[in-house]
């Protein structure tokens, strides 16, 4: 900065000194007009250095020479200690030679204002762009800015002198009039109020009003202070995010690919920033694209089929100019006319702006439009998938259900046939492997119709679905208890179905008179299951919920099924030992709300 002050062309000499001590030396032989010290708060860059105490001591030895700091990054609190302690403060500002070495005459006391508090005041009206206004203790206005002025398409000293009586429409002259009186016997006052109105050509307008009293020098309200700054094209603004975000929630409604790109391309009778969207899908499983429409007239892709191309492969935006340019950033050029953008593997949204070149608010709306877009496409692509998945399931529940029960069924009866007619220990085995199978087929009819797929949660009470469960259990002489009571974000059907595979599981292994205790986890994320039964065993607990996995007798689907559900929701299922040396099966990662005091 001495460098840079040393190259202005100004009546400045800067001598640097490296100490307190050097500094007394120098003014012992040259009389300055001020001395600069520097100021800096510690960061990993910049070193510490207390400029205010530094002043104090060059002001013992430079007595009555003005004192500045040199700021590199003071905060607040810093800054007003300076003022505090009569010491100017220079801003760093690099590259402003000139700043710097006005503010170094102001702090030696050379600057002063050239104009005087009325010609500011005069300047003040003059060029700010928002209405200003000033009026008596009556409404009259005293004095009034030229943007106001031009309001009303008169001369400001014309102005002066009437009221909103003279100017505006009875009712709302009426209105400002009581408002305003209000607030000078109140003190209150209005800060950014929107107030909406049609104008003369039928068009929705908004101002923003701040309104506030003034008073004289024994604090008499002497009138009003305000300004209003027309805001119709941030509320206009508003209203199209608005529009677009109600378009991007409709297309949750729209089914097939298709059905989506249309609803978009609606969007033009809502948001006026565009004109004309075009969606470009591509084809399932090629590269062919497929340009949506009517038909009629020619479309975005007609005009721009290269860039729509260009953009499905590359994967990166591009913008076109009026004059035909192509670009990659929209901040590189000023005069965009269309805009096509990526929707990641489904295809191209193409937009063209309504009326002049796109501007960055256009440019941010089309951004949202096709990040909307792109989700709703994943979202139906997903959907679609899982339909398929699901139909694949059905049929597989359906050769299950029929060509394997039927003969099942069969063999079920011929056997029952055959016991009545021979006594042999082989139809019981024959019988117990006829049960098993029935067992399998039911477990995997469950996976095949229910999978991993969860509907609608809800706040579920804890004990309602452990005890609704508990009532299909086939086990009289067991007794199942709940601890605590508490909501569980959840599917309701598929959490009574997972403690209905946990409870079955205990009397499994733990026999007809075990005990099951359901409870909230300590750490408050989850629940439990715990029983007094034999246990786990030998089992291996980390493969207890594999597909098939039995310890004992049963089918090995019952803990996968619980495994799927909990999964599907989110939750983590562990296995491990219980309390009273029984089984206990931990889920983890639940929403879950306590009841209030109600």
């Amino acid at each position: 900065m001495i460098q840079a002050l040393d190259d202005l062309e100004k009546p400045i000499t800067v001598e640097r000194v490296s100490s307190v001590e050097a500094a007394g030396a120098a003014g012992e032989t040259t009389d300055f007009d001020c001395f600069v010290v520097r100021g800096a708060m510690a960061t990993a860059s910049v070193e510490p250095s207390d400029g205010i105490e530094t002043c104090q001591r060059v002001r013992a030895v430079l007595p009555g020479v003005p004192a500045a700091i040199y700021s590199v990054n003071l905060d607040h609190n810093r800054l007003r200690a300076a003022f505090e302690a009569d010491i100017a403060v220079v801003s760093d500002a690099p590259g402003s030679p000139e700043l710097v070495y006005r503010q170094l005459r102001y702090a030696a006391g050379m600057e002063e204002h050239v104009q005087s508090p009325a010609e500011l005041l005069d300047s003040l009206f003059a060029y700010y762009p928002h209405h200003l206004f000033l009026k008596d203790e009556v409404g009259r206005f005293e004095a009034l800015s030229d943007a106001t002025a031009r309001e009303y398409n008169l001369d400001p000293d014309v102005i002066e002198g009437l009221t909103d009586f003279d100017l505006l429409e009875y009712d709302t002259a009426v209105e400002a009039y009581r408002e305003e009186q209000a607030l000078m016997e109140t003190g209150d006052r209005i800060v950014e109020r929107i107030d909406h109105w049609v104008d003369e050509d039928g068009r929705d307008r908004w101002m923003s009003i701040t309104k506030a009293p003034r008073y004289d020098d024994e604090g008499t309200p002497v009138g009003i202070v305000g300004s209003t700054r027309e805001v119709t094209r941030e509320k206009r603004k508003e209203q199209m995010v608005r529009e677009l975000h109600t378009v991007s929630r409709e297309l949750v409604r729209a089914q097939t690919r298709a059905d989506i790109g249309r609803a978009v391309m609606a969007v033009t009778d809502d948001v006026p920033v565009f004109s004309h969207i075009q969606v470009v899908l591509r084809e399932d499983g090629s590269h062919k694209l497929q340009p949506l429409g009517d038909g009629e007239g020619e479309t975005l892709f007609d005009r721009h089929e290269e860039r729509f191309r260009a953009v499905v492969d590359g994967g990166a935006a591009q913008y076109v100019t009026a004059a035909g340019d192509v670009v990659d950033d929209p901040e590189l050029a000023v005069d965009l006319e269309t805009a096509v953008l990526p929707l990641g593997e489904h295809g191209a949204l193409g937009v063209a702006a309504d009326t002049g070149p796109f501007t960055e608010f256009g440019i941010d709306l089309t951004n949202i439009l096709a990040a909307n877009l792109e989700a709703t496409l994943d979202r139906a692509e997903r959907e679609r998938e899982l339909q398929r998945q699901n139909e694949r399931l059905e049929e597989f529940a359906s050769i299950v259900s029929h060509d394997l029960r039927n003969p099942l069924n069969v063999a079920s009866g011929a056997t029952e046939l055959l016991a009545e007619e021979h006594d042999s220990p082989q139809i019981d085995r024959i019988t117990d492997a006829l049960d098993r199978m029935e067992q399998l087929i039911e477990a995997l009819l469950t996976l095949a119709r229910k999978g991993q797929v969860v509907g609608e949660t809800e706040f579920v009470d804890l004990a309602d679905a452990a005890r609704d469960a508990w009532q299909v259990v086939d086990a009289p002489s067991a007794t199942m208890t709940v601890e605590g009571s508490v909501g569980v974000v959840a599917d309701r059907n598929r959490l009574i179905e997972l403690f209905e595979n946990l409870f079955r599981n205990a009397v499994e292994h733990g026999g007809e008179t075990v005990t099951v205790e359901v409870g909230v986890r300590e750490a408050g994320d989850g629940f439990y299951v715990a029983d007094d039964g034999a246990g786990f065993g030998t089992s291996d607990t980390e493969r207890l919920f594999d597909m098939g996995y039995s310890g004992a007798d049963g089918t090995g689907y019952g803990l996968y099924i619980v495994s799927t559900i909990a999964e599907s929701h989110g939750w983590t299922v562990t296995a491990g030992a219980g309390e009273d040396g029984g089984a206990r099966f931990d889920v983890s990662g639940v929403g879950i709300e306590r009841p209030g005091p109600e």
